[in-house]
């Protein structure tokens, strides 16, 4: 047992003396680092200051500075140079190129946690990976920068990447009320921290979240906003990107003085910038006016010519707008089969987008999965090497002694790291399996859309058939039977096109529903064209599938029951339709007209035809009860639950 302590007693004497020995050989070194380091930041400094300038006279400070970095072991000044390189192949153009810089100084950063310039650098790849139609990437790249400013108190890059957030939703996810949300807490900040340059393009993104809503006033009042800030400067870029909106603004306004006098206000500065982009958005707001002014066959020639600007589809130049446009001119000239045609091939369009945005998604999850495997080796490999380094002051010591104290150890540590690998090996095959039901998940929700859209539009063949069949009768029975059918079966396709279309799968916003299955029900029962106005009331109610289909069927029938026969002999009248939640599963639908009402006689025999015994089928379906009552409105009430 005195052996053995005085061996180890040995042995710490040893160890004390090997770390004893780096540490004076490398205080002249350190001394002249910090001299060193001091310049390569200087180098760095000036390199960016003079990046809009000269752009030669930047990449070579860079490249001074980086070889300096190198040979001197500073790894921030190492991470520094791709960060800084990156940015001198974004001023040149080359995104490609400039996004493989960044993605290696995010991961440098990261890794050394040098995080002065890493929410900078996310925002930069954020821009790049959107530019390459890599949202989903580009997104989580946002999100990594904010997260780090909020974490090292970086104010002005919280308020910059917030802004780029807010500029997504605005135009890739549509997301305009989360947009909002975001401008909210940006625009505090800003005035928290006096960073008033951020407010300009604040207000610009609240125009666009506000326009996209139709909210105008709002829009109207933000675009005011942003006008006098842009207009303090020489920013006439993001004055023409406001110009542009108030323009969009009018158009739905169908308010054609103020879009001639704004696009005559735009017109010089189109032609100063030479901005394609901007330039195409102006075009089209010209070729709008020029139909609001019924100068179809000139409005015609400018849509059909912004076709060839466009190229490749592009999210920031909406396609589908110029072929809404394209559509309406081609009605207004007569020529509807031609824009029938175009019509489909829109709307194939608009839903084939839709479903690659999220096919292309779950690729690019993909992708990334694998570029993260390889990053993590790329580290080991970086870590091994960075070790050798450290290394060299070890053979000073001598390896003899090393080799003593490592025999020593080695039985004690040997079976503590065979069950650490083990561990590793769990957790990584934990997190492979993780992201693949993260794959299978995603593949499943778009599989599931994709059934609601096939079924809507089996549907619409349905109906179609059906109308088709009637016209070969002259029978107003059977017309009238085979209108109802068709009335019905369109209350079902619109509750899977609404799934369809909505971020849920698998509740339905019954708000919406409920306002156009009544402007559908109008357009075919409004005989006379009597003024029939709808007043609907959802409270937010969401509803399953399950439920939302029967009370689809049973809003149909009373509705077309009150458009058939409430208003004879009147000009104008009103529905009122109220759906509200009342406990845990329970509804209360309630539905009235100010028509002439039901007599009593009538009403007894009206219970025996198919609409109403279909009320009172799907009613006892969903285990409700109904209610009808006549005062001032005829009213049916009725309470059923829900199925999930």
């Amino acid at each position: 047992m005195a052996k053995r302590t005085g061996l180890f007693f040995i042995l710490g004497v040893l160890l004390l003396t090997i770390q004893e020995i780096p540490a004076a050989v490398s205080q002249d070194t350190v001394a002249t680092n910090r001299v060193d380091t001091a310049i390569i930041n200087s180098l760095y400094k000036g390199a960016f200051l003079s990046v809009d300038e000269n752009l030669k006279k930047s990449d070579d400070l860079i490249n001074k500075a980086w070889k300096m970095s190198i040979d001197i072991g500073y790894d921030r000044g190492i991470a520094d140079g791709y960060y800084y390189t990156g940015i001198i192949y974004m001023q040149k153009g080359g995104m490609d190129v400039a996004g493989r810089y960044f993605e290696k100084a995010a991961s440098l950063y990261a890794q050394g946690q040098f995080l002065e310039n890493l929410p900078d650098c996310y925002l930069r790849l954020g821009q790049i990976y959107l530019q390459d139609g890599r949202y989903y990437t580009g997104l989580q790249s946002f999100l990594d920068g904010l997260r780090v400013a909020t974490d090292d108190g970086q104010d002005v890059s919280r308020i910059e990447l917030s802004l780029q957030l807010a500029s997504y939703h605005n135009t890739v996810s549509k997301d305009y009320g989360e947009a909002i949300t975001i401008l909210n807490d940006t625009e505090e900040l800003a005035d928290k921290v006096g960073y008033a340059a951020a407010l300009g393009p604040i207000y610009l993104q609240y125009s666009i979240s506000y326009l996209e809503r139709h909210e105008y006033d709002e829009a109207l009042h933000y675009v005011a906003l942003a006008r006098g800030k842009f207009g303090e400067g020489d920013a006439n870029e993001q004055l023409l990107c406001v110009l542009l909106v108030e323009g969009e603004i009018y158009a739905g306004q169908r308010d054609e003085g103020r879009l001639a006098s704004l696009l005559d206000e735009a017109a010089a500065l189109v032609d100063t910038l030479g901005n394609e982009r901007l330039e195409t958005n102006y075009r089209f707001l010209y070729a709008t006016e020029l139909y609001f002014l019924e100068d179809y066959d000139s409005a015609l020639e400018v849509c059909e010519s912004l076709y060839t600007s466009l190229g490749p589809v592009d999210p920031k130049m909406e396609r589908n707008k110029i072929q809404a446009l394209h559509v309406k001119i081609l009605y207004a000239l007569g020529e509807g089969e031609r824009a029938d045609s175009l019509f489909e091939a829109y709307e194939y369009a608009k839903d084939s987008l839709y479903a690659a945005h999220y096919i292309g998604q779950g690729r690019e999850m993909s992708e990334n999965y694998k570029l993260d495997k390889f990053e993590r080796q790329i580290k080991e490999q970086e870590l091994l090497l960075s070790n050798t380094r450290y290394q060299r002051y070890g053979l000073i010591a001598g390896i003899a002694v090393l080799l003593a104290i490592l025999a020593i150890l080695y039985f004690h540590f040997r079976e503590k790291d065979k069950l650490a690998h083990r561990v590793a090996i769990k957790n990584s095959e934990i997190s492979v399996q993780n992201e693949i039901l993260k794959q299978a998940n995603k593949q499943n929700e778009l599989l599931l859309r994709e059934i609601h859209h096939r079924v809507k539009n089996n549907l619409q063949i349905i109906n179609s058939l059906l109308s088709l069949q009637s016209r070969k009768t002259t029978n107003p029975d059977v017309i009238a039977m085979m209108q109802e059918s068709s009335s019905r079966i369109h209350s079902i396709a619109l509750i899977h096109n609404k799934l369809y279309e909505q971020q849920s799968i698998n509740r339905l916003n019954i708000q919406d529903y409920i306002e156009q299955l009544g402007a559908h029900l109008l357009s075919i029962y409004n005989v006379g064209n009597k003024d029939v106005r709808f007043e609907v009331n959802a409270h937010d109610v969401l509803l399953d599938i399950d439920t939302a289909i029967p009370v689809g069927l049973i809003l149909t029938e009373l509705i077309t029951n009150s458009l058939k026969y409430a208003f004879v002999g009147r000009e104008r009248g009103r529905i009122f339709i109220d759906v509200q939640c009342d406990g845990e599963r329970e509804y209360e639908l309630i539905f009235k007209d100010d028509g002439v009402g039901i007599p009593e006689a009538k009403r007894q025999r009206t219970s025996e035809t198919l609409g109403f015994r279909l009320i009172h089928s799907l009613t006892s379906q969903l285990a409700g009860i109904i209610q009808y009552t006549f005062d001032e409105f005829s009213m049916y009430r009725i309470r059923f639950k829900g199925q999930s």
